[in-house]
C-alpha cells in the first residue's frame, strides 16, 4: 500500500461516517479495533458500528483541514484535522478534532486493509 491508496481509504472512511454507512465501516474497520474518542471513552468496532447502525451519532459535515500520511511496510499512521458536526445522543456538537488512525494489513485472506486503533482529540482554534 501506498500513501495514495490510504488516503483513498480515508475518502471511503469520510463518505462511510458521514452517511452511517455500516457496510462500509464494517469493511474498513478491524474486527479487534480500539477507538479512543475525545473523552478518553473506548470504542470497539461494534460500538462504532451500532452507533452508526442506530442512530445514536450522526456526522453532518466533516471537512478534512489537513492531513499527513506515514506508510510503513504494513501498516500506515494517518493524523487529520477535521472540523466536524453533528448529533450524539440527540444532542448537537460542532467542533475541531484531530485524528490520528493506524491502518494495517490484517492478515485476512482479502488482503484489505483495515483501521486498527484509532484516537481523537479537540484540536485547539
Amino acid at each position: 500500500m501506498d500513501e495514495q491508496g490510504i488516503r483513498e481509504l480515508e475518502e471511503r472512511l469520510k463518505k462511510a461516517m458521514l452517511t452511517s454507512d455500516v457496510d462500509a465501516l464494517d469493511a474498513l474497520l478491524a474486527d479487534d479495533l480500539s477507538f479512543v474518542d475525545a473523552t478518553g471513552k473506548v470504542w470497539t468496532k461494534a460500538d462504532d458500528l451500532n452507533g452508526h447502525r442506530y442512530g445514536m451519532q450522526r456526522i453532518e459535515k466533516l471537512d478534512v483541514e489537513e492531513q499527513s500520511v506515514r506508510v510503513y511496510g504494513a501498516f500506515a499512521v494517518t493524523v487529520t484535522r477535521v472540523a466536524l458536526s453533528g448529533t450524539f445522543a440527540g444532542a448537537p456538537f460542532a467542533g475541531s478534532l484531530r485524528y490520528t488512525r493506524t491502518w494495517g494489513d490484517t492478515g485476512d485472506t482479502d488482503g484489505k486493509w483495515r483501521v486498527v486503533a484509532a484516537q481523537c482529540g479537540l484540536a485547539p482554534f
